[in-house]
């Protein structure tokens, strides 16, 4: 075996610059490969994480015209029983309207046990000043409308609502103490909600121990799985004949889904093309190389070296040629990708340098590299050194 191996490397150390230039060849397209597929995974887990993960994947509503859900400790229980269930958080949702001087915004009232909307919503790390509600009648609210507002810590705020009490709408409102400031990152949410505890929301619009959804989340390696798990918590549960429905993201989101696949689909378009122009490389060197060689191999076979060792020494060629341009091509990918975080002025796009990605990627271009040099290798085994010396 030390033989061809040897051999390999007098071929590839005589062609020097060829086969400098062949790795480059290699690098270049492993690098592409590695950039686009870890900057596609990345972008797909940043907006999953930002959008999707930071929000209610799984959520019960009511299914009548009256959106209160009675009884909802139950159901929190029989949830918190689903081993595919991280979190489950309740909240009582109530619109709003807010005046200061000649500025009125309506708002979305949110009450919730704070804790545990905070393990969906990551609020705690999202307040840039001030804190979390801890007591009743205290709110934070988001940075867009407290640039309508223009509102200080410590500050009240009297907010305005309906209710309905039997065929009549009364007027409600509740005096709030802004505790603190939040930015979810998105302009929606930020202009829109004012965050506070159930309690708030249920004694300022009197709808007793009620909430108006059931918040849930599962583990990020079963976020694709959202629906099914959905449908085993309607089926287990038998929400329809309490009249309640479930929702999920993925229902919920399909135009994003669909998005997200069309990603995925062009990035192994993009990898498949680029392996198919780095196989096509090498095989064409390699059978440049069979050429060029001919006379060294005819003579090295009339010394004595037999089909077998010729068609390792190309076989060898091509897996020198691959481990050498993946290990080029990963270090090209990661400086790609570095350079493209120092550039871009957001980081909304977290770069994951996936190992177990970029060892796949190696693999796959040092066997393609292999399966390459497969015809010049057979082509070198079947010379006849008769034919080579005498120039036929």
């Amino acid at each position: 075996m030390s033989l061809p191996l040897n051999i390999a490397l007098r071929f590839l150390r005589r062609g020097k610059w060829q086969t400098l230039l062949i790795i480059l060849g290699i690098s270049i397209g492993v690098s592409v490969q590695i950039f686009v597929g870890l900057l596609l995974n990345s972008l797909q887990s940043s907006l999953l994480n930002n959008f999707i993960g930071n929000s209610s994947q799984i959520t019960i509503l009511s299914d009548t015209e009256d959106p209160l859900i009675e009884g909802y400790d139950d159901i929190v229980d029989d949830l918190e029983e689903f081993d595919e269930l991280t979190v489950v958080s309740v909240a009582n949702d109530q619109v709003g309207t807010i005046t200061i001087g000649t500025t009125s915004e309506s708002v979305l009232l949110r009450g919730f046990e704070i804790d545990e909307a905070d393990k969906i919503y990551n609020i705690a790390e999202r307040i840039y000043e001030g804190e979390e509600p801890s007591d009743d009648f205290e709110a934070m609210i988001g940075r867009d409308l407290n640039d309508e507002l223009e509102l200080e810590e410590g500050d009240r705020i009297v907010i305005r609502g309906f209710i309905k009490v039997g065929n009549d709408t009364l007027p409600v409102n509740g005096t709030f103490e802004i505790v603190g400031f939040f930015d979810l990152g998105i302009g929606s949410i930020n202009s829109l909600w004012i965050i506070t505890t159930l309690e708030s929301v249920q004694q300022m619009y009197k709808t007793g121990d009620t909430v108006t959804s059931i918040e849930m989340q599962v583990p990020q390696e079963l976020l694709y799985e959202s629906d099914a798990i959905a449908d085993d918590i309607d089926d287990e549960l038998n929400l329809e004949d309490d009249d309640l429905k479930i929702t999920n993201w993925i229902d919920e989101n399909e135009n994003l889904l669909n998005g997200l696949r069309s990603q995925s689909l062009s990035s192994y378009f993009i990898q498949s093309f680029v392996l198919i122009s780095v196989v096509i490389g090498i095989d064409s060197v390699l059978a440049i190389s069979v050429v060029q060689k001919q006379r060294q191999l005819g003579i090295l076979k009339a010394m004595g070296i037999n089909n077998r060792t010729s068609f390792l020494i190309f076989i060898f060629q091509g897996l020198f040629l691959g481990i050498f341009g993946a290990i080029g091509g990963i270090g090209l990918g990661i400086f790609f990708l570095w350079g493209f975080t120092q550039a871009s002025p957001s980081d909304f796009i977290v770069i994951n340098y996936d190992p177990i990605f970029m060892s796949i990627s190696a693999a796959i271009i040092i066997a393609s590299s292999v399966l390459a040099a497969l015809g010049p290798a057979l082509k070198s085994s079947k010379l006849d050194p008769i034919d080579i010396i005498r120039g036929e």
